[in-house]
């Protein structure tokens, strides 16, 4: 197949650079091997893609998108009577779920040295994918009278690492183990943090 006749080569690359990752992990990925799996020559990256790093830049702007509309309706899909809390747990078990489907991407897109991090492009959706996360956290914080900017940035902080942290080490167990019915099950509800973090 000529590469300049392959209808959408750019498409065609991404999408042999997701399979890729998936069979081969991270360490797999080089631009011979996503050439080869869109079925055009070596070559043909060139005519998009100067790098690597710059293929999988694209598709990590890619799966931030995604991931941003993942953590969008599971917010989105509270009902009326759907609390604050109960609204950031369906935030927290989405991110979960994304990260349990999509190892290696998720990977990528937080760990790997790969993609360049500095990319305008990047930086936007992974910002957006960010707000997402922790939208519901400045009513929160509302809500308990906690008001200064500081103080509202550092809980946003402290929600993203608890659910990142988790999904970072549930990856690890089911590399090790397999997927198990705690981490099918979702998130542990995310009010215990609060529980443990009140004054005695």
């Amino acid at each position: 197949m000529s590469d300049y006749h392959h209808g959408d080569l750019r498409k065609a690359l991404l999408e042999a650079a997701h399979a890729v990752l998936n069979e081969k992990g991270i360490h797999g990925l080089s631009l011979r091997a996503c050439a080869a799996k869109a079925g055009v020559s070596h070559a043909a990256p060139s005519h998009h893609f100067k790098s690597l790093s710059g293929l999988l830049t694209e598709l990590a702007v890619i799966a931030f998108g995604d991931f941003t509309a993942v953590l969008r309706q599971a917010y989105d899909d509270g009902d009326a009577d759907s609390s604050l809390q109960q609204r950031l747990q369906a935030a927290g078990d989405a991110y979960l779920q994304f990260a349990l489907g999509e190892p290696e991407l998720f990977k990528l897109m937080f760990s790997s040295p790969l993609p360049d991090h500095q990319n305008e492009r990047l930086c936007e959706v992974s910002g957006q994918a960010y707000a997402e996360l922790t939208r519901v956290v400045k009513p929160l914080c509302d809500k308990r009278g906690i008001t200064d900017k500081a103080s509202v940035e550092q809980a946003e902080i402290l929600v993203w690492s608890t659910i990142h942290g988790y999904a970072h080490l549930s990856l690890k167990q089911m590399d090790s183990h397999g997927v198990c019915e705690d981490l099918t099950a979702g998130m542990p509800p995310i009010e215990i943090l609060g529980t443990l973090l009140e004054p005695g």
